[in-house]
């Protein structure tokens, strides 16, 4: 009888365990649940808002329509080839005005002034625009740019800008650095290097300024 009681005992008491660890576990998965579910609602809000961040940074904000919002050229007077000194902001061109800063020792600058030149006169042609070319040669090697220039055939207007005074003015830290200016004297495109086939977007942002 004993025996019988104690069995009972043992019995009752392993089956309230299995009981408390059935409970333990739909308690312990229905929070897993609750926590996977919240996980993908904050995925899908911090995917959301990626996106839409993304969409943001990736809008061309390259051309603006109001010169108001737009940086103008800096009055700097520079000197050209033959010593006559010209002030950038007073140029009195009726076209759209590129500004490319190079060096004769820079390669990436020469290689895209070079290129440009084989498609200036088209260039000219359908827009208007002229290309400045503003020398940043200290006095140790600007005496090289106008044998550089002649050697090259360049039809551009180049400035000589040897104390970088132009260059600080539009923020230049690196060259090859290109800027295109409207009609109005604002600057509306930036492009920092050069990489073959960056002419053209040059060429696309010229045109954005003349339809």
């Amino acid at each position: 009888m004993k025996n019988t009681i104690l069995f009972l005992i043992l019995f009752f008491f392993i089956a309230a365990c299995k009981k408390t660890q059935n409970i333990s576990t739909a308690i312990e998965n229905k929070t897993e649940n609750n926590t996977s579910v919240n996980n993908a609602t904050q995925a899908d809000a911090d995917t959301t808002e990626t996106e839409t961040n993304s969409n943001t940074s990736n809008t061309d904000t390259i051309i603006e329509q109001n010169d108001s919002n737009l940086k103008s050229l800096p009055s700097i007077e520079l000197k050209n080839m033959n010593g006559k000194t010209v002030n950038i902001s007073e140029l009195g061109l009726k076209g759209p005005l590129v500004i490319s800063f190079w060096a004769t020792w820079c390669s990436p600058c020469k290689k895209e002034l070079n290129t440009i030149h084989e498609i200036y006169q088209d260039w000219q042609d359908e827009t208007g625009v002229t290309l400045v070319a503003v020398s940043i040669d200290d006095s140790k090697t600007k005496n090289n740019v106008p044998i550089y220039v002649n050697g090259k055939g360049w039809e551009y207007m180049v400035l000589m800008d040897p104390n970088g005074n132009l260059k600080r003015a539009m923020g230049v830290n690196n060259i090859p650095h290109t800027f295109l200016i409207n009609t109005n004297g604002k600057i509306v495109y930036s492009h920092n290097n050069y990489a073959s086939g960056d002419e053209d977007h040059l060429y696309d942002e010229i045109l954005k300024l003349v339809k």
